[in-house]
């Protein structure tokens, strides 16, 4: 599938953040991640650089990123994500990627707070060809101690128009197809805003 068009729109966040609940729910890592994480000793080690703008401080080395939550229908949507930032940390950062919250300098949360869908093209039969995605999302990056928010948008807008591939005579969700991607998308366009200090 390809990716035929993309537009970021981010509209500043207002308010204060929201206080940090005092529990959260642990990121389930899939296998792949339980052996990546296992063979490091406590966590593995990220490649790549980040951006001279990034908002993350001098020093930083471990980043904790928790499942985000979900206020979709999609249940699928908040794992997906969660494991494309991490993905997306350990191509582009210079930071040790860690489970658990209390073992991190700085935490990426965030929720997710709407996915929908609008058909563009369609098949002869009927089947949608291309559909614009647009998922908004609240996310925030903090600094654990002293506790302090280093970014944060309260209405992160992702939009982009997918091809959606079409299996014959198979009643499946198409949209789902294309999920992986959706996030993969969706990851780069967040860890670039706070790489590059946007």
């Amino acid at each position: 599938m390809s990716a035929l068009s993309r537009t970021i729109r981010r509209a500043p966040s207002t308010g204060s953040p929201r206080p940090r609940p005092a529990r959260r729910r642990r990121l389930v890592l899939p296998l792949a991640g339980l052996l990546a994480l296992a063979a490091a000793g406590c966590g593995y080690r990220l490649a790549g650089t980040g951006g001279v703008q990034s908002v993350i401080p001098p020093g930083t080395e471990t980043i904790a990123i928790p499942l985000v939550d979900n206020e979709t229908n999609r249940p699928e949507i908040a794992q997906r994500v969660t494991e494309a930032l991490i993905n997306e940390f350990v191509v582009r950062g210079r930071y040790r990627a860690v489970p658990a919250e209390k073992d991190a300098q700085v935490v990426l949360d965030g929720v997710v707070l709407s996915f929908r869908t609008n058909p563009i093209s369609f098949s002869p039969g009927g089947r949608s060809e291309r559909s614009e995605v647009v998922i908004t999302a609240r996310m925030r990056l903090v600094q654990t101690v002293p506790e302090k928010v280093l970014w944060s948008r309260d209405n992160f807008v992702f939009t982009q128009q997918y091809d959606i591939p079409t299996l014959p005579n198979e009643p499946v969700d198409q949209v789902l197809v294309a999920t992986d991607q959706i996030a993969r998308d969706f990851a780069r366009a967040v860890v670039t805003a706070i790489l590059e200090g946007f």
